[in-house]
């Protein structure tokens, strides 16, 4: 009753006071919120009061006294009751007249940060980049933008994070920067520059670092928490950065960053630095190591959200001092305390459903990364098989939460990080799997860790999509691939104004797809995780083989390990590489004498002896057998990707090459090959042939590239863009329109900046290759090193070719080094002859190359002149049109002359 009466003088009183506009809160919310008891326990009465707004379309003051009913019901946690409200205050102050943006930006902001608290950071990152969008004064601009970053840095999107952290500090207010907010902006800036975990992006954090720690010296009153944040992340970054270790600095560090807290009294840090000390003296000190952790965990009732981490640390140390059984009895705590839940059983592992709650993924990923390795360390140990067998569940757990981040709408930057940092699960997971022979583990590991995300660009479902919408976005994402091309070779003069236009751009692409989600949701917004092909259903011919390689560190900047496994229609046997490290050297210095022909008999002496021992490296001689007279796949990883496996020495006494007894072709995986036979090519011609010949810029004219394309239209029929026609817009115009696409230029896919293939006026990069449609069933690419490029591990090389295959290729023969441009014209002539008569892609360049070799001798047949083009992905057959023509009238007349025959038959017989 007495709510009844109170509601009741409310409403009176409001519509007394109805004309009157509203400048702030109104009365009646104050009289409201006066009343005794908490804001939580007086909603029905602030609902009373928003309805009666809303039915009287004053959205103003619906806009002011909701704003401040979801503050005072956000101050008393009950976050899920103040979402509710201020999104009705901003949809109220969107419909507002007169509009007022920057008290709608409040609304944003606030409605963004409420989520941020729930956890529901993809709607907190939509409503900040909303408040962004409305533009005005800088007032919560730059605070935006870092709490982007923030949220993208939770969500394991480092690179975004970087980008939007950049964009705080260069739009905080000047009552920001008063209030100390650059310095804030540098450490987190840093810290998530510390994520990326690269030498570069290792070296920014700490600049950014030191320029706070400066910042705060500049300032009249020095802040001790902002100053032991800059220690601690400092000590981070010499203690585990990459290329910035050392020890002494990051003892110094951590214990100034004691210090400071001691000084401050701040017990809830405590835990933190000391657990950070436990970690560094690890390897140091077990002793000192371990009181630290104890007076880490005297202090974990201050920090109850940070003592799982202990527990980890606990476990790491007892993993370094070889107790593998006490180390996963750590790391059990860490899963009890993490998943509240009681978990004595070392054997347990986070289901799916466990994995999904997961934030830190990051962490957790080196959580299971540390009880993998326990388990092989015990397998070893202790000659038991079963702990082998965890080592595999533990490397499939990891593989699932790994998964559950690629499916999320992150950059492809970032996505190459979580690629590298499951490459090393996956080398892991190969080890216990040659323990117990596991083939089918073994195969889905080496699988899982290639060319997973160009898997996954290229299945997306694009069938629904109108092809406006296809085109908007192409556009869009061609301004942007050029946009990062000037960044990438920009001065700082010129950068930020560049960072800026890409920003937008970006983010106007965001504002593109974030609209198209809901309708096409399999397209932008849920990437789904490809299916590898099971080794169970490859369907293999009698005469075929596959070798697949899977090379990776299982910590950053370490020699990597490395594994092959051999597959036949009837055997499948997983071997260990030895000796790595000299394996690595002997690559690099047979790629020094593939660059250049042989000049003296030491030469194809050494090169022999290479050779040879780099086949037996890769090639166990008990496999060796079963490469003679067959067709082999081979599926490098890492630096394997650099040799040609046909000019890999089989007997050096003779000088024969695989070549001669092997028919070779190459593939970026097993499912990516399936997958990408799928696509349906469906191109009016046979031949674009493209030649500059003479080049607009320093590059040096190719004769003899005009010779190569022509020849080649003595087999298919096509057209040619020579010299000035030779264009990136007429490319792009005619591109889909052929089945081959042959282009004889220059090219450098190992660019440091960003590989190019040169037209006649400009370079194309890898960037804008990949926005290029193409349905080619085959893309010959006689320049040079257009097989080269980054090694992204755990993704594979970043070349031109695979530029290609992205943008819809079947079929790519990149060259690997600088080519020959008369010897590949030979090469290339005799592949389009024998292709053109039926033989396949395969088998068209192994003979063409054959028949090289044969007719030449001396420096002329090195490998330098016949090696450099190889093939990548389906091998199968490519006729000319003309000859399919033929072909169907030869069909038809056979079919009309049996007709014939039998009619004869009949009439006779009556």
């Amino acid at each position: 009753m007495y709510k009844k009466k109170i509601v009741f003088i409310l409403y009176i009183t409001f519509f007394l006071t109805l004309p009157t506009k509203g400048q702030g809160i109104s009365p009646e919310l104050d009289s409201i919120h006066q009343l005794t008891g908490s804001n939580f326990n007086k909603l029905e009465l602030y609902y009373g009061l928003i309805k009666t707004y809303e039915r009287s379309e004053n959205y103003t003051q619906l806009g002011y006294d909701a704003h401040q009913i979801a503050k005072w019901i956000h101050k008393e946690k009950k976050w899920e009751e103040a979402i509710k409200i201020v999104e009705i205050a901003y949809q109220a102050r969107e419909k507002a007249t007169p509009f007022n943006k920057e008290l709608l930006k409040r609304s944003y902001y606030n409605y963004a940060i409420y989520n941020r608290r729930h956890e529901n950071y993809t709607i907190a990152i939509e409503y900040f980049e909303k408040l962004l969008a409305l533009g005005g004064t800088k007032f919560l601009r730059g605070k935006s933008y870092e709490l982007i970053g923030e949220s993208y840095e939770i969500l394991g999107d480092y690179y975004k994070s970087v980008d939007y952290r950049i964009k705080s500090l260069q739009n905080y207010s000047k009552k920001d920067i008063q209030k100390g907010f650059l310095v804030y902006g540098n450490i987190n800036l840093a810290y998530s520059y510390r994520l990326i975990r690269s030498a570069e992006s290792s070296k920014k954090a700490i600049e950014h670092l030191l320029k706070a720690e400066k910042l705060l010296g500049d300032s009249s009153t020095t802040d001790k928490q902002k100053l032991y944040n800059i220690k601690n992340n400092l000590g981070n970054l010499y203690c585990e950065g990459v290329g910035t270790q050392n020890i002494d600095n990051c003892i110094k560090c951590y214990d100034e960053a004691l210090t400071i807290l001691k000084e401050l009294k701040f017990k809830e840090k405590y835990a933190k630095s000391y657990y950070n000390l436990g970690l560094t003296f690890i390897e140091i000190d077990s002793i000192r190591s371990q009181f630290f952790f104890d007076k880490a965990l005297e202090y974990a009732s201050y920090a109850p959200s940070f003592k799982h981490k202990i527990f980890f640390g606990l476990g790491i140390k007892e993993l370094s001092n070889e107790n593998y059984i006490a180390a996963q009895e750590n790391f059990s705590s860490v899963f009890s305390i993490y998943f509240d839940k009681k978990i004595k059983d070392i054997y347990w592992l986070p289901a799916k459903n466990d994995l999904e709650q997961v934030v830190n993924k990051t962490f957790f990923l080196e959580l299971l990364k540390r009880k993998l390795k326990a388990w092989i360390e015990l397998g070893k140990t202790k000659n038991d098989s079963l702990y082998f067998e965890e080592a595999i569940r533990t490397a499939h757990a990891s593989d699932q939460l790994v998964d559950l981040l690629l499916k999320e709408n992150i950059s492809t930057r970032s996505k190459l990080l979580w690629r590298s940092l499951a490459s090393e699960i996956y080398i892991m997971g190969l080890e216990a799997c040659l323990q117990l022979k596991k083939n089918e583990d073994s195969y889905y590991f080496m699988e899982k860790s290639k060319a997973l995300l160009l898997l996954q660009e290229i299945t997306k479902d694009k069938t629904a999509l109108s092809p406006s919408i296809l085109e908007k976005e192409k556009k869009l994402k061609d301004v942007i691939v050029g946009l990062r091309s000037k960044l990438r070779l920009s001065d700082q003069n010129s950068s930020d104004s560049i960072q800026k236009v890409l920003l937008s751009k970006q983010a106007r692409l965001k504002k593109i797809r974030d609209s198209l989600a809901p309708i096409y949701p399999t397209y932008f917004t849920h990437f789904s995780i490809p299916e590898i092909t099971p080794l169970s259903k490859l369907e293999l011919s009698p005469n075929e083989v596959i070798i697949e390689y899977n090379m990776a560190e299982r910590i950053a900047g370490v020699i990597p390990e490395a594994y092959g496994m051999f597959i036949t229609k009837n055997k499948k046997e997983i071997f260990k590489i030895e000796n790595v490290n000299r394996l690595q050297k002997e690559i690099y210095r047979l790629r020094e004498l593939l660059n250049k022909p042989f000049t003296t008999s030491l030469d194809i002496s050494e090169y022999s002896e290479l050779a040879y021992s780099i086949y037996n490296s890769l090639i166990p001689k008990n496999l060796q057998k079963h490469l003679v007279n067959n067709k082999a796949t081979f599926i490098p990883d890492h630096i394997l990707n650099y040799i040609p496996f046909e000019a890999l020495i089989t007997n050096p006494k003779k000088g024969s090459y695989l070549i001669q007894q092997t028919e070779i072709n190459y593939a970026y995986s097993l499912s990516f090959s399936k997958e990408n036979a799928k696509i349906d090519r469906k191109p009016k011609n046979d031949y674009l042939g493209i030649a500059p010949i003479t080049f607009s810029n320093i590059l040096t004219s190719l004769p003899n590239s005009k010779k190569e394309l022509v020849n080649a239209k003595h087999y298919y029929s096509g057209d040619l863009l020579l010299n000035e026609k030779a264009t990136i817009q007429n490319f792009k115009k005619v591109a889909n329109q052929y089945k081959i696409l042959h282009l004889a230029t220059h090219a450098d896919a190992s660019d440091s900046l960003t590989p190019w293939i040169a037209f006649q006026r400009e370079k194309l990069t890898e960037l804008q290759l990949s926005t290029i449609d193409n349905q080619s069933e085959l893309v010959v690419l006689s320049a040079c090193n257009t097989s080269l490029g980054k090694i992204n591990t755990g993704e594979g090389v970043f070349s031109l070719a695979r530029g290609f295959f992205k943008s819809g290729a079947n079929t790519v023969i990149p060259t690997l080094w600088n080519t020959n441009d008369k010897a590949t014209a030979t090469i290339t002539s005799d592949f389009y002859k024998n292709l053109s008569k039926g033989q396949t892609k395969s088998a068209a360049l192994r003979t063409a190359k054959l028949n090289y070799l044969n007719n030449n001798t001396d420096a002329e047949a090195s490998p330098h002149y016949w090696a450099s083009l190889v093939l990548i992905g389906d091998s199968g057959t490519l006729l000319p049109q003309s000859n399919n023509l033929l072909f169907l009238w030869i069909g038809l007349g056979i079919i009309l002359l049996v007709l014939i025959i039998y009619r004869f038959y009949l009439i006779k017989k009556k």
